[in-house]
């Protein structure tokens, strides 16, 4: 199944921005704490909220989506 979603993540950014009510939602918050984004796909709220401020672990299925999430997150330490 992993190689099912690894023929969509091969375009980069696939499904685009994070969700702006979300990026709302916990940049509101004032103790920034620990999450877990399941399904993170190549990242774009798991990176978004580890700009916040948050640890966030993110788990995906596919090996392509995850290796494009963690070389934004390397990129940008976080």
């Amino acid at each position: 199944m992993s190689q099912e979603y690894d023929k969509y993540y091969q375009t980069e950014n696939l499904f685009g921005e994070p969700y702006p009510e979300l990026i709302k939602l916990y940049g509101a918050i004032e103790h920034k704490g620990k999450l877990l984004d399941l399904g993170c796909g190549q990242g774009r709220d798991a990176i978004a909220l580890a700009r916040l401020g948050y640890e966030v672990v993110g788990i995906v299925y596919s090996k392509v989506g995850i290796a494009q999430l963690y070389k934004i997150a390397k990129k940008e330490n976080c």
